[in-house]
């Protein structure tokens, strides 16, 4: 259900310097940590408070520089700022850490979609749940219905 795209950050890995970033398949959609108010309107997630609840998982850390991508297709670079709260998950799998946690200005932070049949992923919808306790958040689909 996700495809690998190879990408580089702005941070040393190696020789090669790749950063695998995992992306959604077009059926499996983006989650997103939310906060709602009584009135079902979203209240912001700080970059300060989610920098605080990274830093209190192990296995995750905030991302250095911004992730570039290749468009398989035109072959043109796509850069992805990193607006300061871009998360990466420790893959022991890979023995690589993969950015899949993007915070935005708009006071919320995305993920992709787990495949449900992949172990791993379920790994990172834990993490991506006890993130939202931490935030006293919740996690909701692309339609705003809550998915967990």
């Amino acid at each position: 259900m996700f495809s690998q795209r190879r990408v580089r950050s702005g941070r040393n890995h190696g020789s090669r310097d790749p950063l695998s970033i995992e992306t959604p398949s077009k059926t499996s959609g983006t989650l997103h940590i939310q906060r709602k108010g009584p009135d079902g309107q979203r209240r912001e997630i700080t970059l300060e408070e989610w920098k605080t609840a990274v830093a209190g998982h192990e296995g995750l850390r905030l991302s250095d520089g911004d992730a570039q991508q290749v468009n398989p297709l035109t072959h043109a670079v796509i850069t992805m700022p990193n607006r300061g709260g871009d998360a990466e998950v420790w893959r022991e799998d890979c023995q690589d850490w993969l950015r899949v946690f993007w915070w935005s200005p708009l006071g919320y932070v995305s993920f992709p979609a787990p495949d449900p049949a992949q172990r791993v992923e379920q790994i990172r919808l834990d993490l991506a749940r006890s993130l939202a306790l931490h935030l006293d958040a919740k996690i909701y689909d692309d339609e705003g219905r809550e998915a967990d």
